[in-house]
């Protein structure tokens, strides 16, 4: 668990972030809880913060298995070439006959649709992150309307998006 300590209206709060728990509900995250919106402001950057590292993490695994199936396919094409040509009593095959047989090639398919669910793992990432940001900026003009006294202390305590909320007992520089 990480804590990160914050000064509103004077005094210190510290904000308790753990981990995700594994079934993170999207609607309840991106929904503004107007009954508390001082720890909606207060921990929503840090949720924004996560997602962004996730979606950092999906768009990698893009990357390695783009990479990993290149190289494969670089080795069934070498394979495949010489395979072909002595199929063919020597006759060198064209790029269309390799293509077609690494297509036909059942690692190099396993391979492609994993490339696939990691492309649409980044694209659902993306689209949680467009959705955050919208969520921000409505929050970002709600906090134009809060004054420091309206703020009720008990606002300020508790759990929101996930994150725990206590008041510091000691002062923190």
């Amino acid at each position: 668990m990480e804590k990160k300590v914050v000064n509103i209206a004077g005094k210190q709060y510290v904000l308790k972030v753990g981990e995700f728990d594994e079934e993170l509900n999207v609607e309840d995250l991106l929904k503004i809880d107007y009954s508390n919106l001082i720890g909606e402001l207060v921990t929503f950057p840090i949720i924004e913060n996560r997602i962004g590292m996730m979606l950092a993490d999906a768009e990698s695994k893009v990357s390695e298995t783009k990479l990993n199936r290149d190289i494969l396919e670089a080795k069934l094409k070498e394979k495949y070439a010489i395979t072909l040509t002595d199929s063919n009593g020597g006759k060198r095959p064209t790029i269309d006959a390799i293509n077609a047989a690494v297509i036909q090639d059942k690692g190099y398919q396993a391979m492609y649709r994993s490339k696939i669910a990691a492309e649409k793992t980044r694209d659902y990432m993306m689209q949680l992150v467009f959705a955050m940001k919208s969520k921000s900026s409505k929050l970002e003009k709600l906090s134009l309307t809060i004054q420091n006294q309206e703020v009720p202390p008990e606002l300020l305590e508790g759990r929101v998006n996930g994150i725990v909320i206590s008041k510091s007992k000691r002062v923190i520089d």
